[in-house]
């Protein structure tokens, strides 16, 4: 068949996580792209979104194609990590291109999240943290982000444990690191990540399955039983609404983080959390308050969420407002309809307060965020907005009917980025209903619209559970 646009085909990606033995504070990260031009004409460039900034703690950045050197240009103002690299000579038809693509990532105290590195444990939680191949410009182009094969391998020190995603290969030493190797089918297995560290793990099962425990210290045996009976219950209702995010029994893992994390919700000085798929990331706050708080619960429900959305599926650029934070704090109201039967309405009600709280510092703003971004007082009463928003969906649409077209975004849309356009279109073929107006109301319109209001508000500090 012949192409009828520009394109690439992205055959392998190989991918190294080192730590450096002498700095233990610094990762190296080594990525070898292999691409075929399988389009109609050759190509004289890709843009690709690499790790920059200080979110990354990205340093001595290095891109050769071919075994030659080359400097990318930065293509877009609104995205900085969006840059154009040349091919010299062109790139023709049927032709291969060797792309490797490395870096150090030193993260310091303001780069604190997705990545950190210390003597202890490190790790890499990000999905977008590897670089992101764009389709070239042009009808019918074809490519993309997701290789057709793909391997991750980890070196890090002998004594640590190591999370990754795929199947684990033999592992082997290399000087005074381990490799572990994983392969990964990007079809079925998730994005590339890394946790690893120097832990102590606790596993408890469970009725609706198992829980582990990463952390430096010893965890009170029952405090982490009653942690793990309620994430394991929650992680089995996200399962139910959502669908299943990966093939086969998984075991949820709740890790603690070797650096302070920042609050998404809350207080500067709150416990923070960070997700990576099938667990969770919990500053030493969140562990010193007590895994079986109600705020350090919630916390990591919100971050185990981030496995459908998140990492099974990817959020738009401008619908990380809508289908990121907005939907990890509607997940909240998933779990907590299994724990009793007024909790759906008691919990929308403390969401609802939370985001009338939120307003005195920030207005909420569109839920599709603008190039230019919004303040953090801003995400934070959107988000609010954005969980409410859902809860107003699935009481137009129906819960079942909610329910199916979550399943069939994860299901179809695995792997993919999705916004509001493919929310709607889930809903109205799940629901037959016309959903425009409602979007239209609760996306670009500031507040909560009345008749809302009226049926979830309550007395303050009504909350699920209580």
């Amino acid at each position: 068949m012949q192409p009828l646009g520009p394109g690439f085909r992205f055959v392998d990606r190989q991918t190294e996580i080192r730590a450096v033995a002498d700095a233990p504070d610094r990762l190296h990260v080594r990525v070898v792209d292999h691409l075929g031009n399988t389009g109609d004409r050759p190509l004289r460039s890709l843009e690709v979104r690499l790790p920059e900034g200080p979110a990354f703690g990205t340093q001595n950045l290095r891109v050769t194609i071919n075994g030659r050197e080359v400097s990318p240009q930065r293509t877009s103002d609104a995205d900085r990590r969006l840059v154009r690299t040349s091919f010299d000579p062109v790139w023709k038809q049927q032709q291969s291109r060797e792309i490797v693509t490395e870096w150090d990532l030193a993260p310091g105290p303001a780069s604190r999240g997705p990545v950190a590195a210390s003597a202890v444990a490190f790790y890499i939680a990000d999905a977008t943290a590897l670089p992101l191949w764009q389709p070239p410009s042009g009808i019918f182009a074809r490519g993309g982000p997701n290789p057709k094969k793909e391997s991750l391998t980890v070196f890090a020190h002998s004594d640590f444990r190591v999370l990754a995603p795929g199947k684990m290969l033999k592992r082997r030493a290399e000087g005074s690191l381990v490799a572990h190797r994983f392969r990964i089918q990007p079809k079925e297995d998730f994005l590339p990540y890394v946790v690893a560290g120097r832990y102590l793990e606790q596993m408890i099962g469970t009725p609706r399955g198992a829980v582990s425990f990463w952390t430096f210290q010893p965890l009170d045996s029952q405090t982490a039983k009653t942690a793990a009976l309620r994430l394991a219950s929650s992680v089995r209702a996200f399962k139910d609404y959502f669908g299943p995010a990966s093939k086969g029994k998984t075991v949820v893992h709740i890790v603690e983080a070797p650096e302070d994390l920042p609050a998404e919700f809350g207080e500067p000085g709150d416990p923070g959390g960070a997700s990576f798929p099938g667990g969770a990331l919990l500053d030493h706050r969140a562990f010193a308050q007590g895994v079986a708080n109600e705020a350090v619960l919630e916390l990591a429900e919100y971050e185990l969420a981030r496995t459908w959305f998140g990492w099974r599926v990817r959020s738009r650029m401008e619908a990380q407002v809508l289908m990121g934070r907005g939907l990890g704090l509607f997940s909240w109201i998933v779990a907590a309809e299994t724990r009793g039967e007024d909790a759906r309405r008691r919990m929308a009600a403390f969401l609802l307060e939370h985001y009338d709280q939120a307003q005195h510092t920030a207005t909420d703003t569109r839920l599709i965020e603008p190039p230019a971004g919004y303040s953090r007082a801003e995400r934070v009463t959107s988000g609010y907005k954005a969980a409410l928003f859902f809860v107003a969906l699935e009481d137009l649409c129906g819960r079942d009917n909610l329910r199916t077209a979550f399943t069939h975004i994860v299901r179809a849309r695995g792997g993919d980025d999705v916004g509001d356009e493919e929310l709607r279109a889930a809903a109205e073929a799940a629901s037959h209903r016309d959903l425009a107006e409602m979007f239209r109301t609760w996306l670009n319109r500031p507040g909560i619209p009345d008749e809302f209001r009226a049926r979830y508000s309550s007395p303050p500090g009504t909350r699920s559970g209580n």
